[in-house]
């Protein structure tokens, strides 16, 4: 259960939230790197979210307060609002932030409370095949490839891409990896 917030820019938008890295444990689902247990062992992976607003009226941050006037500082948030969804529901198919290797989620409010993301439909199969060999442009150009998808529609050309060629030499290929499978590459 990740814990994750973000602010109200209307009545039906909000400023969207980081859903998590698509790199690291994400990617190597036996590593516990950045959580108790590797990721590939969680039953589920859910959001508690919470949407709030921002205050008008709040406290001078140069201030200095004593705990006898606790009940009189303005808060700086309010109108919460609290969902619960698996994180494949609400994420989208664009990083949450521009320079981080962060998911994305959904920036409509009923698409979060609703678990109404685009992956909803899709499912967690498909949002994981997406998100686990997406590629930033920083990361294509290091290892000096071109990017294969930038979002959902050219997700889909590129998987489909080879796909008939691939059908036409199907038992071919059977054949080809049982007489490989006696000298698979060593990894080192």
């Amino acid at each position: 259960m990740d814990i994750k917030s973000t602010c109200r820019e209307s009545e039906s938008k909000v400023n969207g939230m980081t859903l998590g890295a698509f790199t690291g444990y994400f990617r190597n689902r036996d590593s516990n790197k950045n959580t108790l247990y590797p990721y590939g062992q969680y039953a589920a992976h859910f959001v508690l979210g919470v949407i709030y607003s921002k205050c008008d009226d709040v406290a001078d941050e140069r201030k200095q307060f004593s705990l006898a006037d606790l009940a009189k500082i303005p808060s700086v948030i309010k109108d919460f609002e609290f969902f619960a969804q698996p994180k494949f529901r609400i994420a989208t198919a664009r990083p949450g932030s521009g320079n981080t290797k962060n998911i994305g989620s959904a920036d409509k409010i009923a698409e979060l409370v609703g678990g109404l993301g685009p992956f909803a439909s899709l499912g967690e199969e498909v949002y994981d095949d997406y998100w686990m060999f997406y590629l930033t442009r920083d990361m294509a150009e290091a290892v000096g490839v071109k990017r294969p998808y930038m979002n959902l529609k050219t997700y889909l050309e590129y998987k489909q891409r080879g796909i008939d060629t691939l059908k036409a030499h199907e038992s071919e290929i059977a054949n080809l990896v049982e007489d490989e499978s006696d000298s698979e590459e060593i990894e080192s």
